[in-house]
């Protein structure tokens, strides 16, 4: 009767170890327009939210960017003054014959563990942004 009662703890215990495991949420929401008129300077602004449920986040070490697609460098993001979870960068200067932006979002973080604070990271896209004249 040992044998069945262990049994049961292991997989109340699993159960209970998913369960949590599966609460944890996080999600980015991209708040660029589609589509937006050229500009004179060729700089256009890429902004997004970044919602997380995870207790042991680690807030000061969330590091969002926008990685363009043909460039080498991502662009890092930084906060906005009046919400914690929203995120801005400055794209450019595009060529004037470009009419294409293509992104994606990936934003990195720590979060408590022990013995030391994880990372883990989210990336979401590819995104499209038309410059139209």
């Amino acid at each position: 009767m040992g044998s069945h009662s262990n049994k049961l703890r292991s997989v109340a215990l699993g159960f209970v170890v998913l369960l949590l495991a599966g609460c944890i949420t996080s999600g980015i929401t991209n708040l660029t327009p589609t589509q937006v008129p050229r500009n004179t300077t060729g700089i256009y602004r890429i902004e997004m939210i970044w919602d997380s449920n995870q207790q042991a986040l680690r807030h000061e070490t969330i590091q969002p960017q926008v990685q363009v697609t043909g460039h080498t460098n991502a662009y890092l993001m930084k906060r906005t003054q009046l919400l914690s979870n929203r995120w801005e960068t400055l794209i450019g200067p595009l060529q004037p014959e470009e009419t294409n932006l293509f992104y994606r979002i990936k934003v990195n973080w720590k979060y408590n563990a022990i013995p030391v604070p994880r990372g883990d990271s989210q990336i979401d896209g590819p995104f499209r942004l038309r410059i139209v004249d």
